[in-house]
């Protein structure tokens, strides 16, 4: 029977989930290094319970810069091989998915940085930003909010008195990222399509005079 696969990398907690006639597997694991190693081995075990893929669904971001570019591979790779489409979706909405009323998705950026947007029933209000934690909290105004993602934990001290941290904030949204693609299929891309959506630039650059890529 042909499955729908869902990867998530955008933060420590990596995920991948399928859906076959309706069944769904996961497996989540917080991997600090060897983002690839572990990740590969979970969509080997995956697709023994599938025939073949009809539409994959990744975090493009933003998020941790190396594991992103593994699953966002790993997905296109894929899609490639199964000759079917690919669902990209921004790391802070799949996060927000599942969750009615105000939600703040908040992934912890590193160097005291957040990066964080806001949204009304699944709606997101703004663009997404790169700012410091206490800032980006203030993007869900002054009226009681639910915040969810890696950052949520991080911060969860500075939330307002009002709001609350959701429950399993660090956990991969997979599951509801299957349930996203499932409605949303006719939104999904050729591979070719794809891109990582960053933030803020990569701190690695090449070495001057190094050949650009394309060059």
């Amino acid at each position: 029977m042909a499955g729908f696969l869902a990867i998530d990398t955008a933060s420590p907690e990596i995920g991948v989930a399928l859906s076959v006639d309706g069944k769904v597997s996961r497996w989540s694991d917080r991997v600090g290094r060897g983002s690839e190693s572990a990740l590969g081995q979970a969509v080997s075990d995956m697709l023994e319970k599938t025939d073949r893929l009809s539409g994959i669904v990744v975090s493009v971001g933003p998020g941790a810069f190396t594991s992103l570019r593994v699953g966002v591979a790993t997905a296109l790779g894929l899609a490639l091989a199964s000759d079917c489409l690919v669902l990209p979706i921004c790391s802070l909405k799949a996060r927000a998915l599942g969750h009615p009323g105000r939600v703040l998705s908040l992934l912890d950026g590193r160097k005291g940085r957040a990066y964080a947007a806001f949204f009304v029933d699944g709606e997101q209000q703004g663009e997404a930003v790169d700012w410091a934690p206490e800032k980006a909290l203030a993007l869900a105004g002054q009226a009681p909010f639910r915040a969810v993602g890696e950052g949520a934990q991080v911060w969860r001290n500075l939330l307002p008195a009002e709001s609350f941290l959701s429950e399993c904030p660090t956990e991969s949204p997979v599951v509801q990222m299957l349930r996203y693609l499932e409605h949303n299929i006719g939104q999904a891309v050729p591979p070719e399509a794809v891109s990582l959506r960053y933030l803020r630039a990569p701190d690695a650059t090449p070495p001057k005079g190094a050949p650009q890529k394309g060059a």
